[in-house]
């Protein structure tokens, strides 16, 4: 599943829906008063912050942060649609970004950054005046001159990912490989010359890429091709081809193991690691706790091999807001409707959270919160 469109999707209802907001407002974090009852962190351990409806104000934001920061985590996702950052070339609208890295700097979490650049198998989605993209040179020039304001704006970012679920992107043709390499290297090398401590990497789904038997000597074996950069960064979700959960925890928790050896020559970061309790797509409560407890285990356990641990997400969402209706095509299953797998995926993320939309705990919280290595 491309989890990036998720991710996206998530930014624009959790996060960019207040966009409108934080146009017409003059709202500011307090970033004097520092968080009460601080506790130790793991700014290996990540968690994808969201607010269970659209949020009117910073405060709403904000009360999602105090949260998460209850539980030890030391990390967060900061996803960035670049139509939203740069309507007009050269004018960069920084005041939903700024809102988010205050709060990130306030609670202490370092930053992973996505850039949507590369979204599983399309493009963007970029500012209308950039027209039509290819992977180029143009666009490489584009990507390095956008990095580099994000990062030369916000220290706090110590992790870059501008092309997301690539595996989508290069299995089903709408890219060649030869022109990603050349097109990651030389974006990676020109924003390391400016942000020399800077980790880039690329991103994959790991259930597509062991649904799809992309491994090394696997039957369309692609990932040998795609270890460059800094790190290799994971979503996963433990789903068939059609959005289904068909494993069981200690199943899954077999497929984060294999990573050992699909990736052996790279250093591993986990960008979405979810389980979904909808029954709806055979998810439970029970499964979404044991898996939460045993791959915090499985991190502890290859912590050197391992960049960083992101969970995805604080809170579930109202059913139909997790994704979005002109998503063309999502995946590839190639046998299913796409309203048959939206659906699915719908149910699947807007019941990923660790806190239901009453805001009733699931017992995965809480082995969250007790099983962060510090």
């Amino acid at each position: 599943m491309n989890s990036k469109i998720i991710g996206i999707v998530i930014l624009i209802v959790a996060i960019g829906g207040s966009s409108a907001y934080f146009l017409t407002k003059s709202d500011s974090v307090d970033t004097i008063s520092s968080p009460s009852d601080q506790i130790s962190q793991n700014e290996k351990i990540g968690l994808v912050i969201n607010t269970i409806n659209p949020p009117t104000s910073i405060a709403d934001i904000e009360n999602s942060y105090k949260i998460a920061s209850t539980s030890g985590i030391g990390r967060t996702n900061l996803y960035v649609h670049w139509d939203q950052l740069e309507p007009e070339k050269g004018n960069f609208d920084w005041r939903v970004t700024d809102i988010m890295m205050k709060l990130n700097e306030k609670y202490n979490l370092k930053t992973t950054l996505y850039l949507s650049v590369i979204n599983a198998d399309r493009l963007g989605p970029f500012p209308s005046w950039m027209g039509n993209q290819i992977i180029g040179k143009s666009l490489e020039t584009d990507t390095v001159r956008v990095l580099d304001a994000i990062l030369s704006r916000y220290e706090n970012i110590d992790y870059v990912i501008f092309a997301a679920d690539i595996d989508y992107y290069l299995q089903r043709g709408t890219g060649t490989i030869p022109s990603f390499v050349e097109f990651f290297n030389n974006v990676s090398s020109e924003i390391k010359s400016n942000h020399p401590d800077v980790k880039i990497g690329n991103s994959l789904s790991l259930e597509n890429v062991i649904n799809k038997d992309l491994v090394p000597n696997g039957v369309r074996e692609l990932t040998p091709q795609l270890e460059m950069g800094d790190f290799i960064a994971l979503s996963y979700k433990p789903t068939d081809i059609v959005g289904d959960i068909d494993r069981t925890p200690l199943e899954a928790i077999g497929d984060l193991e294999k990573t050992l050896e699909i990736f052996s020559s790279q250093k591993l970061a986990f960008f979405e690691i979810s389980w979904s309790t909808s029954e709806f797509v055979n998810g439970y409560d029970i499964h979404q706790e044991q898996f939460i407890k045993s791959s915090l285990n499985f991190f502890e356990e290859n912590e050197s091999q391992i960049e960083f641990f992101t969970v995805s997400r604080l809170f579930d969402k109202p059913k139909g807001s997790c994704v979005s209706q002109d998503i063309q095509s999502i995946g590839g299953s190639g046998f299913s409707s796409n309203s048959f797998r939206l659906e699915r995926i719908d149910e699947y993320f807007c019941n990923s959270g660790l806190i239901d939309t009453k805001q009733n705990a699931k017992p995965a919280w809480e082995q969250l919160k007790t099983n962060i290595p510090q």
